[in-house]
């Protein structure tokens, strides 16, 4: 486990500034692409931007979802060693570092860019949901404009 903390930390120390930087890049180019992509009436603009907003999605989705496979390893390693025969008398001297792995593996391993923004799965259905979101206020805004007149 300390071997893996140290990998975490390092990790960590290493990409915080790089998933910030992605998570503030890509997070309003999906939001403006899908924007762009509901306003448009040419299908070709349409098809250029939804081609743009999938390979940023999935330039996002790059950093976040092995963020979060390392989050559930951790987990993972906390499970195996508790489900464990950990407290069996035929091995007593892995009693105590058993207890240890699982006490240290309990602390959750949570990635953040810039240490701001939590970077893991949900981060990609969040910034979608926000784009969706965003194209949505501003149609009914549209629409309401156009019922005044």
């Amino acid at each position: 486990v300390t071997l893996f903390s140290r990998f975490v930390t390092e990790f960590r120390q290493t990409f915080s500034l790089v998933l910030l930087f992605e998570f503030l890049v890509d997070g309003p180019m999906i939001c403006a692409e899908l924007l762009s992509a509901f306003e448009s009436r040419s299908y070709q603009t349409q098809a250029r931007t939804l081609t743009v907003f999938i390979f940023v999605t999935i330039q996002l989705a790059f950093f976040c979802i092995p963020a979060n496979l390392v989050s559930n390893e951790a987990m993972a390693v906390s499970d195996a060693v508790y489900f464990s025969n950990w407290y069996s008398q035929h091995i007593p001297s892995l009693k105590v570092p058993m207890l240890l792995i699982m006490q240290n593996s309990q602390i959750e391993i949570i990635i953040k860019g810039g240490g701001l923004v939590t970077i893991n799965a949900q981060t990609i259905v969040n910034v979608s949901a926000q784009g969706y979101m965003v194209c949505m206020v501003r149609n009914d805004r549209i629409t309401a404009e156009l019922s005044l007149l």
